[in-house]
C-alpha cells in the first residue's frame, strides 16, 4: 500500500511536469509564431490587386540611388527616383529596386561560391536557350544575357548572369513596353554599370 501510494505521488507529479512542459512549448511556440508572423509582414512586399506592381505604401520601403556593391561584391548603379523594396531570397543575396514613375523593376541577386545549387548556371542557360519569350541571346564563356517580351508583349525583360570563383551574380530589368522610352536607357546604363 504504502509503494502504490508512493507511486501515485510520483506519477502525479510526473503528470504535472509533463503538463508544465506542454504549456511552456505551447507559450513559446504561440510566441515564436507570432514573431515569425510579424517578421513575414514586415518583409512583405505589397502589391496592386490589379496590376501586381509594387505599392508605394510599404513600409519597408527606401529611397535608392546611387552606387552599391552587395554582400558578395556585385557592384552596380541605381539611377535617381528608385526605391529599394525589401525582398529575402531562401538562399544568396536580393537587392530589388522599383521606379514607381516608369515601373521599371531591377533586380540584382548573387549566390556566394558554396552555397550554389549544383547546375544551377547550367539549368538557367538551358532554360534561357529555350524560351519562346526571348528576342535576343548572347553568350560568353562564364556569361550570358537575354532579352524579349512577356505577357503579351506588354512587358520587356533584359536579363545578365555570371558563373565565376566569386559566385553565381545575375540581375533582371522587366518594365512595360509602353513606357519604352524610359526603360532602355535605364537598362542600358544598368548594364554599362554593373560589375560582378
Amino acid at each position: 500500500m504504502k509503494n502504490n501510494i508512493h507511486m501515485q505521488k510520483n506519477l502525479l507529479a510526473f503528470a504535472a511536469a509533463l503538463l508544465l512542459v506542454l504549456f511552456l512549448t505551447a507559450c513559446q511556440a504561440e510566441k515564436t509564431d507570432h514573431t515569425v508572423s510579424q517578421v513575414a509582414e514586415s518583409a512583405a512586399v505589397e502589391t496592386d490587386p490589379d496590376d501586381g506592381t509594387p505599392s508605394v505604401s510599404n513600409q519597408n520601403q527606401q529611397a535608392a540611388s546611387g552606387k552599391f556593391t552587395g554582400a558578395a561584391g556585385t557592384e552596380f548603379v541605381i539611377p535617381e527616383g528608385f526605391i529599394q523594396l525589401d525582398e529575402s531570397p531562401s538562399i544568396g543575396y536580393q537587392y530589388t529596386f522599383w521606379h514607381p514613375d516608369y515601373e521599371i523593376r531591377i533586380v540584382v541577386y548573387e549566390i556566394a561560391p558554396g552555397s550554389i545549387p549544383i547546375g544551377a548556371y547550367e539549368t538557367d542557360l538551358n532554360i534561357a536557350t529555350r524560351n519562346p519569350d526571348v528576342t535576343y541571346f548572347n553568350k560568353g564563356e562564364n556569361w550570358f544575357v537575354q532579352s524579349g517580351y512577356t505577357n503579351n508583349g506588354e512587358e520587356i525583360f533584359y536579363s545578365k548572369e555570371s558563373s565565376s570563383d566569386s559566385g553565381l551574380k545575375t540581375f533582371w530589368i522587366t518594365y512595360p513596353t509602353a513606357k519604352r522610352e524610359f526603360g532602355d536607357p535605364i537598362t542600358a546604363d544598368f548594364e554599362k554599370n554593373c560589375r560582378f
